[in-house]
């Protein structure tokens, strides 16, 4: 995906917009990782991408799509807009931490594998996420997987495998757009003034200001460098076993 990013980038500039389709990539994590790299390069970075099925369709109860995220990137100068987001209700990853810490999941995260509302998460990693927004998030997400399998050629997620286990050929899809913004009428000091206005204003909590995406990212982010990162105790021990033996 990087190395996607890095010709895409030498081609917008000259072109206005430039697009990379990738089938057969394994799981390349937090979409607003290339995002953000897209924004640092004074670019407009949209990302898209499939994965197994794991969310059902809004009327049904089996896995048929996958969570298929989308992240926009936007550069407004020192802290560009960054969205990310799944189209399903939640991330497969957040059931594994709540199935990893044994927290009980909200009823309208996932159904089990009977297609029942669940609130073990246990129960919901062998069953399926509910799309976000019922038939908003998933025609969102039913387009992501149309549009990846048309341009990137690749599976749809029924048959997509190798991101969550290690026994298949990955085949899924990405889907990677460039778009330079000197191609257009806006600059980026005129879009961080009119975020620092959405900053500023009305909150309906005045403990709590009206934030942008991209914002509460960077935020765990300098937290992190400075305090850490918090490990549930499963997690670290399995992460020491995996290490255990080696130099």
């Amino acid at each position: 995906m990087m190395q996607a990013l890095e010709r895409l980038a030498e081609l917008a500039p000259a072109h206005g917009i430039a697009l990379a389709a990738i089938r057969n990539a394994n799981h390349i994590g937090m979409l607003a990782y290339y995002a953000e790299a897209a924004a640092a390069r004074n670019l407009i970075g949209i990302v898209l991408t499939t994965s197994e099925a794991l969310v059902h369709p809004y009327g049904g109860t089996k896995a048929m799509l996958g969570t298929n995220p989308i992240a926009i990137g936007i550069p407004t100068g020192s802290a560009p807009y960054l969205l990310d987001l799944a189209t399903s209700r939640v991330s497969m990853g957040k059931i594994h931490h709540h199935a990893l810490t044994g927290t009980p999941i909200p009823e309208d995260w996932a159904v089990d594998a009977e297609g029942r509302r669940t609130c073990d998460p246990t129960l919901a990693r062998s069953g399926a996420i509910a799309p976000f927004g019922e038939a908003k998030g998933y025609g969102l997400g039913l387009a992501v997987e149309l549009l990846v399998a048309a341009l990137a050629g690749s599976a749809f997620a029924p048959e997509v495998g190798g991101t969550l286990d290690a026994t298949k050929v990955a085949n899924k899809g990405d889907i990677l757009i460039l778009i330079d913004p000197e191609a257009g009428e806006g600059s980026a000091a005129r879009l961080a003034a009119y975020l620092d206005r959405l900053r500023s204003s009305r909150p309906a909590d005045p403990a709590r200001p009206v934030s942008v995406p991209g914002d509460g990212m960077r935020a765990r982010r300098s937290r992190a460098l400075c305090e850490g990162i918090d490990l549930p105790d499963p997690l670290y021990d399995e992460i020491r076993t995996l290490t255990e033996g080696r130099d």
